[in-house]
Protein backbone atom coordinates (compact mmCIF):
# COMPACT_ATOMS: atom_id res chain seq x y z
CA UNK A 1 0.00 0.00 0.00
CA UNK A 2 2.60 2.29 0.46
CA UNK A 3 4.02 1.76 -3.13
CA UNK A 4 0.71 2.66 -4.05
CA UNK A 5 0.41 5.80 -1.99
CA UNK A 6 4.02 7.02 -3.23
CA UNK A 7 3.40 6.77 -6.75
CA UNK A 8 0.28 9.02 -6.31
CA UNK A 9 2.69 11.74 -4.51
CA UNK A 10 5.24 11.76 -7.22
CA UNK A 11 2.66 11.63 -9.93
CA UNK A 12 0.33 14.82 -8.01
CA UNK A 13 4.37 16.18 -7.72
CA UNK A 14 4.96 15.87 -11.92
CA UNK A 15 1.69 16.63 -12.37
CA UNK A 16 1.83 20.09 -10.37
CA UNK A 17 4.91 20.80 -11.46
CA UNK A 18 3.98 20.46 -14.94
CA UNK A 19 1.11 22.33 -14.65
CA UNK A 20 2.69 25.56 -12.37
CA UNK A 21 6.58 25.30 -14.30
CA UNK A 22 4.69 26.03 -17.89
CA UNK A 23 6.10 29.09 -19.45
CA UNK A 24 3.39 29.49 -22.07
CA UNK A 25 0.05 30.46 -20.93
CA UNK A 26 -3.02 29.46 -22.36
CA UNK A 27 -4.49 30.87 -25.87
CA UNK A 28 -7.95 32.48 -24.83
CA UNK A 29 -10.91 31.22 -26.67
CA UNK A 30 -11.58 32.76 -29.62
CA UNK A 31 -15.40 34.21 -29.45
CA UNK A 32 -15.60 36.78 -32.99
CA UNK A 33 -17.44 33.72 -34.45
CA UNK A 34 -20.50 35.19 -32.78
CA UNK A 35 -19.97 38.63 -33.87
CA UNK A 36 -21.12 36.51 -37.35
CA UNK A 37 -23.27 34.25 -35.91
CA UNK A 38 -26.58 36.43 -36.80
CA UNK A 39 -26.40 39.34 -38.54
CA UNK A 40 -29.73 40.57 -39.33
CA UNK A 41 -29.86 40.48 -35.37
CA UNK A 42 -27.04 42.71 -35.09
CA UNK A 43 -28.27 44.71 -37.42
CA UNK A 44 -32.04 45.18 -36.36
CA UNK A 45 -30.44 45.69 -32.66
CA UNK A 46 -28.07 48.50 -34.19
CA UNK A 47 -30.92 50.00 -36.16
CA UNK A 48 -33.47 50.29 -33.26
CA UNK A 49 -30.62 51.76 -31.15
CA UNK A 50 -29.63 54.52 -33.73
CA UNK A 51 -33.35 55.65 -33.78
CA UNK A 52 -33.81 56.59 -29.99
CA UNK A 53 -33.51 59.64 -29.14
CA UNK A 54 -30.83 60.25 -26.79
CA UNK A 55 -32.51 60.68 -22.92
CA UNK A 56 -33.63 57.11 -23.54
CA UNK A 57 -30.15 55.32 -24.88
CA UNK A 58 -29.10 54.42 -21.39
CA UNK A 59 -32.47 53.39 -20.27
CA UNK A 60 -31.78 49.63 -19.27
CA UNK A 61 -35.32 48.30 -19.61
CA UNK A 62 -35.63 50.19 -23.49
CA UNK A 63 -32.43 47.75 -23.78
CA UNK A 64 -33.47 44.85 -22.79
CA UNK A 65 -36.92 45.56 -24.71
CA UNK A 66 -34.96 45.64 -27.96
CA UNK A 67 -32.86 42.85 -27.42
CA UNK A 68 -36.33 41.01 -26.69
CA UNK A 69 -37.73 42.25 -29.66
CA UNK A 70 -35.05 41.75 -32.16
CA UNK A 71 -34.54 38.16 -31.00
CA UNK A 72 -38.12 36.78 -31.50
CA UNK A 73 -37.54 38.85 -34.57
CA UNK A 74 -34.46 37.05 -35.62
CA UNK A 75 -33.99 34.06 -33.68
CA UNK A 76 -29.76 32.97 -33.04
CA UNK A 77 -30.88 29.11 -34.37
CA UNK A 78 -34.26 29.56 -37.00
CA UNK A 79 -37.61 29.61 -35.66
Amino acid sequence: MSLSRNALVVLVIAATTTLLGSSQRAAAIDLGFLDRMNPRYKKCVNDVQAQLLPQYRNDRKIHDSIITACNSRYPAFGR
